[in-house]
């Protein structure tokens, strides 16, 4: 139906196109007629599959879908009819609050690593919002997919040049090691629209104090990075020795030579968060990057 629209308004005067969107409007279904706004239950996975992205509480989901929804909204610009992609979508954590900021004229693509989560939204939400889709990527992890038969750092995302006008990455760059952020900058800069924006958090060791106090969760010992891995220097540090991927922290300067060989550039000075304890102010959990094409 939407094609059909978009065929017809190209013939009409300025005054004929906005009496076609409001006989499209009263067409097309309305998710905010439905009984919920905020919560659909069916979209919720059980605890036990919570559990597996460490949340422990319903409010947990809620508040990093939100979190991350304000980010789109503020520093991604999203708008009703973007297509974006989310590269680590989870259980659809952060889709679910941007069911309600996507219409049908724009859309949602997501990969994961992990099946069993791929699965649970093939089989809730995809048949819900057709306009949100999501993907199986086999990739090997030695933390969320040790069995993975994809080498991350070649892997290439299955979607076409110039396709997305958003793109971004909640906590993926917190587990990855440099040659997987490298190959996932350069097809982020290949999939994303010239216009585009990039939006990826990271842990920044720029913020890192080792004998600074940080907040809530991020005090536990999975958050010391107190490891240098292969040559990287103090450029990257890892936590756990025994498994690298657990997780993973980067100096901007590294980022920012990933970013120029993919022919991307940071938008603006990095957005702190809360997690070192060094900033004053902060917006989210972890340190938000921004980036645009070069040209």
């Amino acid at each position: 139906m939407n094609a059909l629209f978009k065929k017809l308004s190209k013939k009409l005067t300025s005054r004929q196109k906005d009496q076609l969107k409001q006989i499209k409007s009263s067409l097309m279904p309305n998710p905010f007629n439905k009984p919920w706004v905020a919560y659909e239950p069916t979209l919720i996975p059980p605890l036990a599959l919570m559990q597996e992205e460490g949340i422990d509480v319903l409010e947990e989901w809620f508040r990093w879908a939100e979190e991350w929804s304000l980010l789109l909204r503020i520093y991604g610009q999203i708008q009703s009819d973007s297509h974006v992609l989310e590269i680590g979508c989870g259980l659809g954590r952060i889709a679910f609050p941007l069911r309600y900021i996507l219409s049908s004229d724009g859309s949602y693509d997501g990969f994961d690593i992990c099946g069993n989560k791929i699965q649970f939204l093939h089989q809730n939400f995809t048949p819900v919002y057709p306009h949100f889709r999501f993907q199986l990527a086999d990739i090997a992890n030695t933390f969320y997919n040790p069995s993975g038969k994809i080498a991350p750092s070649s892997y290439s995302f299955p979607y076409t040049e110039n396709s997305f006008d958003i793109i971004f990455a909640s906590s993926v760059f917190t587990h990855t090691l440099p040659d997987v952020t490298e190959n996932y900058f350069k097809e982020s800069a290949r999939v994303l629209k010239p216009n585009g924006r990039c939006l990826f958090s990271f842990f920044l060791l720029d913020y890192y104090k080792p004998q600074q106090p940080r907040p809530l969760g991020f005090a536990r010992p999975v958050f010391n990075f107190d490891h240098s891995y292969q040559d990287y220097g103090t450029d990257f540090a890892i936590a756990d020795v025994s498994n690298p991927e657990t997780m993973t922290a980067y100096r901007l300067n590294m980022i920012e030579t990933f970013a120029q060989k993919a022919g991307l550039i940071l938008e603006q000075e990095p957005i702190q968060g809360l997690w070192s304890g060094t900033p004053k102010n902060w917006v989210g959990s972890q340190d938000l990057l921004i980036f645009k094409h070069l040209s």
